[in-house]
């Protein structure tokens, strides 16, 4: 394989994996909708992208069936006229999720999941480890203001940092190593149809972190998580949780306050506290998204 061509290029998720690819010396190219600042940096970096729905504008090279992978989001219609040519065509065809699967099977993967709060915990955690010994690569959903990216790489790190969306139980084609879920409020009922199907979703993606891996979760959630015996449990709460909750958590924050702008809170972990530590988001959910990133 010498290429990859992406329908729907401009997504948030889509674009890592074309960066990605282009990095690891692919040819890449691709199709969206609309001209994005995303889809202009992408351009900036080489990638040819085109803004209309025209098989016409396929480049040649991506039209060698032997040579070129085809990746796709379930957010483009099965209608669209290229979808339809490299089906037609036998061209091998893969989900965003699927290849992202793909990418991170070979690598230690923390994958961050839940309704809300996934991406400044997964931005977090990339930081954490990133000005750490350890580093990590991460395909993250969102530009990270620190990197001015939604992809991290690594060059001495099998970890993977992975947001782990699961709209169209996207989820499931990844194997963590370790999983944070930060909520389970139901959502993508387009997909799910009901809540306790959604809370299935979830408990199906704790049944494929790997033996010998952790779950990091927030406390009181109505989960119940299928992980092997081998797996670790762990709870985390933020500050505006209950005295029980915090007692149930392994991992908590605790006397938030701001000074001259500025967030501090305590940081508890099973071995001690961290007293009065400073978080650059002054914002008080964030603190909440922190406690689970370096849980």
């Amino acid at each position: 394989m010498k290429n990859v061509y992406f329908i729907g290029i401009g997504g948030i998720g889509m674009s890592n994996l074309a960066r990605y690819f282009k990095h690891e010396g692919y040819q890449v190219a691709g199709y969206d909708r609309t001209r994005t600042p995303l889809c202009a940096q992408l351009e900036n970096e080489g990638i040819a992208i085109h803004y209309e729905d025209n098989v016409a504008l396929i480049p040649e090279d991506f039209r060698q069936k032997e040579e070129t992978l085809v990746v796709r989001t379930p957010a483009v219609p099965l209608t669209h006229s290229e979808l339809q040519y490299f089906e037609q065509g036998g061209f091998n065809m893969m989900k965003r999720a699927a290849v992202l699967g793909e990418i991170s099977k070979d690598k230690r993967a923390l994958c961050v999941a839940g309704t809300h709060g996934k991406t400044t915990t997964s931005t977090l955690l990339a930081h954490l480890l990133r000005q750490s010994p350890i580093d990590c690569n991460a395909f993250l959903g969102g530009i990270s203001k620190n990197y001015q990216n939604n992809l991290l790489l690594s060059a001495k790190s099998d970890f993977a940092v992975i947001e782990a969306d699961e709209y169209d139980r996207s989820f499931h084609h990844l194997r963590p190593y370790m999983a944070i879920i930060t909520s389970v409020d139901p959502d993508h009922l387009d997909i799910y149809g009901t809540h306790e199907a959604y809370l299935e979703s979830f408990a199906h993606f704790t049944s494929l972190i790997q033996e010998g891996g952790a779950l990091v979760k927030k406390v009181g959630l109505p989960l119940k998580e299928r992980c092997q015996a081998s797996v670790k449990v762990y709870q985390y709460a933020g500050p505006n949780a209950s005295q029980d909750e915090k007692a149930q958590a392994d991992f908590y924050a605790d006397k938030p306050t701001f000074v001259k702008g500025r967030l501090y809170f305590d940081f508890h972990y099973p071995q001690g506290c961290i007293e009065q530590m400073e978080l650059g988001l002054p914002m008080m959910i964030h603190v909440e998204n922190a406690v689970a990133a370096m849980a």
